[in-house]
């Protein structure tokens, strides 16, 4: 019970907004932080989170958004993303 408290307090409190400042574009952000964005193309609904890294492309907008939140609340430290690639 208590590491399910310390995961729901480590969380951030922010509200995410989404906007939509152009045809087939979606930007989140929070009062003080730009989040990531979704956009359409022909394969689906591309992901990118605040540093301009690309999560994937997803067949719903709704899919994509819930990973630019999830890498919001959870980024990938960069020893991660090394392991990945290597």
């Amino acid at each position: 019970m208590a590491e399910q408290l310390a995961d729901i307090i480590d969380l951030p409190t922010e509200y995410v907004s989404w906007h939509s400042p152009a045809a087939s574009l979606w930007v989140a952000s929070t009062p003080t932080a730009y989040v990531g964005m979704v956009d359409r193309n022909h394969d689906g609904f591309v992901a990118t989170d605040c540093t301009g890294r690309e999560l994937g492309v997803y067949a719903t907008q709704e899919s994509a958004r819930i990973a630019v939140y999830g890498a919001w609340v959870a980024p990938a430290a960069d020893n991660e993303e090394q392991a990945l690639i290597a």
